[in-house]
């Protein structure tokens, strides 16, 4: 089978032997989808789940912050905005009495190009609008306790009368999905309630798993915090082109379950037995940097039901342009010799930024064989990280085949929002 590898500015093809070949994997979108118009996505704003309506919601003199994703998200923010603010617009509620808030956690910032490309032209032009500082402990306010954790949420989002969020549901290493609460925590919440909320127990296998919020703890808590805000979500479903082929509006559970509803069928697929070698392109946070694009190897390690024999090997194509993404990744991976040693010192010291990724990324150098194909990471950064790199997917897949049984079976996963299940588990 010939293939077409694409991240970012990379592509490549590649051909892997038909007989070697146990399944290619990514969401199906094969029967068909409509895209939503401005019209069916009012409608779904117009019928929430869960909750009343904005109507009864908001009053003219009603306060409202509306929280959008990042730039590590595909969101069509900006289509949404446009519809939901003529919606108020509508209500009475006043321009200056709304803010939009980019929830950003501990992300970097956007540059103002991604700003203008979250937000749309017009309303960055008049709409205040802010980024969350997680760091900066005068911007967020205390607003409650989940369990015995505190829980601190930019002040922006805390004293408004109504925070309204939009997202996209996909799926997502530890919280299960993306979506729903997760857009006040990490989003807009402070760096020590995001660093309880991705401490090590949860982030851990099996407390996280890509695919069940029943079963991620980190999920759970979100949703607790976010109970505390009681926000308006909306929650869309894109397609392979990125087009909203599904929204939901209201509850932070019960319309984001909704939407995981819809998404799940069509991105779960089944292979037969274990997989050898596990080819993974990045995607679209894959052509950022390599702390997004560890998003990838969730695909194989921690599903219900993983596709990868222990020590197999993974090759991940992911450009990763920004490179790591992160000083603090790197330095944390290279302070340690092994990955055990990494993930005892995690799991007995204290929390920090970017825990989950040298977590995650420690979990799975000790679990499997990493090979990376990518402009963006360096040789140094390679070998801090643990990684072995390559300049092409030839070069990584011949040495993968050469270092497997001679009857090796490969996976293809050709988009990492998929959720692979082995059916034989």
């Amino acid at each position: 089978m010939k293939t077409l590898l694409q991240s970012g500015s990379m592509s490549e093809e590649l051909v892997i032997e038909d007989t070697h070949l146990a399944g290619v994997m990514q969401p199906d979108y094969s029967t068909g989808f409509a895209v939503l118009t401005d019209q069916q996505i009012l409608q779904a704003i117009d019928t929430p789940i869960g909750c009343g309506r904005l109507e009864d919601r908001v009053s003219p003199a009603s306060q409202i912050t509306i929280v959008v994703d990042d730039a590590t998200r595909p969101t069509p923010s900006a289509k949404i905005l446009a519809i939901l603010l003529d919606k108020l617009d509508g209500l009475g509620v006043q321009k200056a009495q709304t803010r939009i808030h980019i929830a950003t956690g501990l992300h970097r910032d956007p540059t103002e190009a991604e700003i203008e490309r979250i937000l749309g032209t017009k309303v960055l032009g008049d709409y205040t609008f802010s980024i969350n500082d997680a760091r900066n402990a005068e911007t967020n306010t205390f607003v409650g306790t989940v369990g015995s954790k505190e829980i601190h949420v930019n002040s922006v989002v805390a004293g408004a009368d109504l925070v309204i969020t939009i997202g996209m549901v996909k799926s997502h290493a530890f919280a299960g999905f993306t979506g729903g609460a997760k857009s006040i925590l990490p989003g807009c919440s402070s760096r020590r309630t995001i660093h309880e909320n991705h401490c090590f127990s949860n982030i851990e296998y099996p407390n996280s798993c890509l695919g069940s919020c029943e079963l991620s703890t980190s999920r759970q808590e979100m949703e607790a915090a976010a109970r505390l805000i009681d926000p308006f979500i909306i929650n869309v479903v894109l397609d392979a082109d990125k087009n909203i082929i599904f929204a939901s509006s209201g509850d932070v559970i019960a319309a984001h379950r909704a939407a995981v509803e819809f998404y799940e069928p069509i991105a779960s697929q089944e292979i037969e037995g274990f997989i050898d070698i596990a080819f993974i392109s990045g995607g679209l946070v894959g052509g950022i940097n390599f702390y997004q694009a560890l998003f990838g190897f969730n695909v194989v390690k921690t599903t219900k039901r993983p596709i990868l024999k222990h020590k197999g090997i993974v090759i991940l194509y992911a450009e990763c342009s920004e490179g790591s993404g992160s000083a603090l990744f790197e330095q944390k991976m290279s302070e340690f010799d092994t990955p055990e040693e990494i993930l005892d010192n995690l799991e007995n010291g204290e929390s920090y930024d970017d825990q989950w990724a040298v977590q995650f990324l420690a979990t799975v150098v000790r679990d499997m064989n990493v090979y990376v194909v990518s402009s963006g990471i360096s040789p140094e950064v390679a070998r801090k990280l643990k990684i072995r790199r390559f300049d092409t997917a030839a070069e990584a897949y011949a040495e993968a085949v050469a270092q497997s049984p001679k009857d090796y079976r490969v996976g293809l996963i050709e988009n990492p929002d998929v959720l692979v299940l082995n059916r034989s588990v």
